[in-house]
């Protein structure tokens, strides 16, 4: 049932849900992009956790916290000429319980790679 309430949510919002993207999809599209910031302005805005998590994992205290290794592995493909952009899809789809941000790894104004960092 929430597969098709999903299913229901983003046709609703003129969101495609394919059952496989195509390999030179974009994880997004390229209209939630909003803003151009650089590898140390997305570590010191997702700074990794400083609570008792931190204990009994430590590797939660590096950028992004629990998401660090896909924040590496996204500035492990950074080329030359790549940019960082923060994203968010559209305020529709947070009144529906559908909505994403984070930041993308743009190439060619294409996003290509994205690290979500708040959903709902």
């Amino acid at each position: 049932m929430f597969f098709t309430a999903a299913l229901l949510c983003a046709s609703l919002l003129g969101v495609g849900v394919p059952a496989h993207a195509a390999d030179d999809a974009p994880p997004i599209p390229k209209e939630w992009l909003d803003k151009k910031i650089s590898v140390a302005e997305a570590e010191a805005t997702h700074p990794g956790l400083n609570d008792e998590r931190v204990q009994g994992t430590p590797e939660v205290a590096k950028p992004f916290g629990f998401r660090n290794s896909q924040w590496e592995a996204l500035k492990a493909e950074m080329q030359p000429g790549d940019e960082l952009w923060t994203f968010s899809s559209p305020a529709e789809s947070w009144k529906y319980l559908a909505g994403r941000a984070g930041v993308a790894l743009v190439r060619d104004g294409k996003p290509i790679k994205v690290v979500i960092t708040l959903m709902n």
